[in-house]
């Protein structure tokens, strides 16, 4: 953990706690849904704005028949949108971290209501849409409502701290008083919410010690000073509205100032790799936090939990810099709703991909063509990818037809391969989650997610192929550079193991094989798909409202002739045939309620069509059966 990202907290005894403006309720998450799928607000320019930043990820994601994306998908394209836009890693949003059908809502604590935010507005807006999956127009939508709950949050947590100050929410303050009423909401910001006060002269002692005691203090507060220095320019008296816009883009911008933290722990790491890249050995790791400032502490355990442990050699486990990094113990828990953590890197990487190929799936040469030309600030760009990485790559387009899922497991691996500083391993589905200390601490019960000085000691000393004073590793060591491989692939459209590779063919074609290669074809061809399926609906519905109307027809003329007329034991009798005309004039209605639902999309397509041609089969059979067989003359009655 990096010196900056030192947790304090303040006794909650007060009187206005800030932890009170976190919570989100049911109803709130419902109506901030509802408000954004009655409002038009396409024209807007934050309906432009989330509309453009998700684009290239959803035309390149793989489609359903419908056309549109499923309900993984949706999980995955929100998450990378805020991640790429505000640095915000949405709890509840993060990878394995869905587990809403596991619980309801009626289940959760308040406290864990933020857990469940997302999905269960995506289950909301999915059942509107019967569960067909969602559009782009749906995604905005689902974006807006959650930018909407932390507005809300904001907004609350301002309130709260004008409490704390004694000032009215109406009307106008002076400039150094907007300055202390948003430092407060900041201090707020910055300790997830643990502070409160009773009083101004309360909060002004705590803001005080607080600035002591948070290492990087003068740099985030230097930092929020431009941010003011720029919002309020041209505005002499602020007001709630005017300050309220500054803390959104406080915790629109944070993450920026958050990057430079970043990026020093990255050096940090990187000068402690050991052979393998992107990989820091756990005693190297240990070493550093005895002998400076750094406090890198976690247990191993708990780094096992977060996915940032390499023991593939359990003699000799490994951090893994990208996943350590993005790890709970280095983000800020600024929001009740999410946490700002260093940015994954290689969500830009896949953005320059995901804008090129347009597509979910791409033949590996062209893939290799562009990763060549990719760059980041640890790979220097042209270069010429090594034959085991074109092999991989290779093997990764065999396994599903010859193109390679970019939104697969194997190719978030074969980019860690490529990109190690950058792209983090992806583990199989279920085996790691982004616990902050405290809810591992809780899971397993352990009292601490730090290891002791006597353990760290103990690693460090065991270890024989650390690193000696040269950086280079002592004698003895069989430490090679070859990273881990597993073959185990999942694909994003549902996370269940396809086939690994190496094992024996199964004749089966993994789902995303089956998208078009292209987006806009796979638009084209479901839509082309949905129509034929409509007009094959509209052709059995008017053949089975023809065949009624022949039928009610054909019974009222037997009606009036069986008044007067030789009757066949083939044909019905009055009585029976005044029950098929009642019968006729029932099943009429319910063939027009039947199309109006189906108009109306309540009534799927396809069962609409086989209701209706399961109709005309009856209809047809029956009349065949009573226009057959011979004719013999009864008295008349």
């Amino acid at each position: 953990m990096s010196k900056g990202f030192l947790p304090l907290l303040f006794t909650l005894a007060a009187a206005h706690s800030f932890l009170n403006s976190n919570e989100v309720t049911e109803n709130e998450v419902q109506q901030s849904l509802m408000d954004n799928l009655v409002t038009d607000v396409e024209m807007g320019p934050k309906w432009a704005e989330i509309h453009q930043a998700l684009l290239p990820t959803y035309n390149a994601l793989p489609k359903n028949s419908q056309g549109l994306i499923d309900h993984q998908a949706v999980r995955y394209v929100l998450h990378r949108m805020f991640v790429q836009k505000y640095g915000w890693y949405i709890k509840g949003l993060e990878p394995s971290g869905d587990n809403w059908h596991e619980e309801t809502p009626e289940k959760l604590e308040v406290v864990k209501v933020k857990e469940w935010v997302p999905t269960y507005l995506q289950d909301l807006l999915e059942k509107r849409l019967h569960h067909k999956g969602l559009d782009l127009k749906g995604l905005v939508q689902l974006a807006l409502s959650l930018e909407e709950l932390v507005s809300h949050e904001a907004k609350n947590r301002l309130k709260t701290a004008y409490q704390i100050h004694d000032f009215p929410t109406s009307g106008e303050m002076a400039r150094i008083e907007a300055d202390d009423v948003v430092r407060t909401w900041y201090v707020s910001f910055l300790l997830a919410g643990n502070f409160s006060a009773s009083s101004p002269e309360e909060v002004h002692s705590k803001k005080a010690i607080f600035a002591r005691r948070y290492s990087d203090w003068q740099d985030a507060d230097n930092w929020l000073g431009e941010l003011e220095k720029e919002h309020y320019q041209g505005i002499s008296a602020p007001t709630f509205e005017s300050n309220f816009d500054l803390v959104q883009k406080i915790g629109e911008r944070y993450f920026r100032f958050n990057d430079g933290e970043c990026r020093a722990l990255k050096a940090t790491m990187q000068d402690m790799e050991g052979k393998k890249a992107g990989r820091v050995r756990l005693s190297t790791f240990y070493k550093k936090s005895l002998y400076s400032h750094w406090r890198f502490t976690e247990k191993a355990d708990y780094l096992r939990r977060l996915g940032a442990l390499d023991d593939s050699d359990p003699q000799q486990p490994q951090v893994i810099m990208a996943n350590y990094m993005m790890a709970r113990p280095n983000c800020l828990e600024a929001s009740g709703l999410y946490a700002i953590c260093c940015r994954n890197e290689c969500e830009d990487l896949m953005g320059q991909l995901e804008g090129e190929l347009k597509t979910s799936m791409a033949e590996p040469s062209r893939i290799l063509q562009m990763v060549t030309n990719m760059s980041s600030d640890t790979v220097v760009a042209p270069r010429a990818l090594s034959q085991a990485l074109q092999t991989r790559l290779r093997e990764v387009a065999n396994l599903h037809g010859g193109r390679v899922p970019i939104h697969g497991r194997l190719f978030a691996q074969w980019m860690h391969h490529a990109f190690p500083r950058e792209c983090p391993y992806p583990h199989e589905f279920g085996t790691t989650s982004p616990q902050t200390p405290d809810e591992w601490m809780k899971e397993t019960g352990a009292s601490d997610s730090s290891a002791t000085m006597e353990e760290m000691q103990q690693q460090v000393a065991s270890d024989v192929c650390q690193l000696d004073d040269n950086g280079n590793p002592k004698a003895g060591c069989n430490e090679d550079e070859d990273l881990p491989w597993s073959g185990a692939e999942e694909l994003l459209v549902k996370s269940t193991v396809v086939k690994s590779l190496g094992e024996p063919e199964v004749p089966m074609v993994p789902r995303s094989v089956k998208e078009p290669e292209d987006a806009e074809k796979e638009k084209v061809e479901a839509k082309s798909s949905g129509s034929i399926g409509v007009i094959v609906a509209v052709l059995l519905s008017l053949s089975l409202a023809a065949a009624l109307v022949w039928d009610y027809l054909r019974a009222s003329a037997n009606s009036r002739q069986s008044k007067g007329e030789v009757l066949y034991i083939n044909q019905i009798s009055s009585r029976d045939l005044q029950s098929k005309l009642l019968g006729c004039q029932k099943a009429m209605t319910v063939w027009a309620l039947a199309s109006v639902a189906w108009m109306m999309d309540l009534l799927d397509t396809t069962i609409f069509s086989c209701s209706m041609f399961c109709g005309i089969v009856i209809l047809f059979g029956r009349n065949l059966q009573l226009g057959f067989g011979p004719k013999r003359e009864l008295h008349k009655v």
